[in-house]
């Protein structure tokens, strides 16, 4: 038999003895509510001055607003209804005990950036690939690659960037396109990695081999796309200056 045959057998095979082990060894594991990172964006990144973002959460109005722009905390602005830290639509679809904090920042010169930290809770339903929420949203992911950062007094962060592309008709009848990025990297106790699958396998090894499941979260930037590249040394800038502020030893 051809090695092409049998490989879906081995992969098969392979799934059913990881199965049997999650089945054998997951019995009441130990959820805990260490995490390796804060829920935190601090105000100034380097020469970035961040803003919050709330949103609110009343169904006929779900505006966005700056914590500059907020009178009375915890109000929206416009209708008066509660705000929150997610949009509704997120806050109606993610589990309650989801955290999730977002900031605008941006430069003296007026460029700027959006970071944001999901946190997952004990149901650890919280974080998913993001590539499906991007494109829901309307966004065309044209390229994605691995972001090499070097960190100082460690070994260099990889982060996924997905080069994104939007497309809308305008009324003219020309088409109009937006060019932005989207990066970002999964973090765990003591883990971290900019893939999903990689996030699923470590956390099926700490709930077979260790007994344990720890919170994770998923940090992100996003902003505009040049077509010179240049943004890619400002995520490396950015997110090397921002991680000592989040992330935990």
């Amino acid at each position: 038999m051809e090695t092409r045959t049998i490989k879906p057998y081995i992969t098969v095979i392979a799934l059913l003895i990881l199965t049997s082990l999650a089945l054998a060894f997951t019995v009441n594991v130990n959820i805990s509510d260490e995490a390796g990172v804060k829920v935190f964006l601090p105000d100034h990144v380097g020469e970035w001055t961040g803003d919050e973002l709330r949103f609110c959460q009343a169904p006929a109005c779900q505006k966005s607003w700056y914590l500059s722009q907020i009178k009375e905390e915890g109000k929206c602005p416009e209708c008066g209804g509660q705000l929150g830290t997610m949009t509704k639509v997120e806050a109606d679809l993610l589990p309650s005990d989801t955290e999730v904090l977002k900031k605008q920042y941006t430069l003296p010169g007026g460029r700027t950036i959006f970071a944001s930290i999901v946190m997952s809770g004990r149901e650890r339903a919280s974080i998913h690939r993001p590539q499906v929420c991007l494109v829901g949203q309307g966004n065309e992911i044209v390229k994605s690659s691995v972001l090499d950062i070097p960190m100082d007094h460690r070994a260099p962060l990889d982060v996924m960037v997905l080069d994104m592309l939007r497309r809308w008709r305008l009324p003219d009848g020309r088409q109009g396109e937006y060019d932005s990025y989207y990066a970002y990297w999964f973090v765990g106790k003591g883990r971290e990695t900019p893939y999903h699958t990689m996030r699923m396998v470590l956390m099926a090894s700490d709930r077979i081999f260790h007994n344990r499941s720890h919170r994770w979260a998923y940090i992100s930037v996003s902003g505009d796309r040049d077509k010179a590249g240049a943004y890619r040394a400002e995520i490396k800038d950015f997110v090397r200056q921002l991680y000592p502020e989040i992330v935990l030893e």
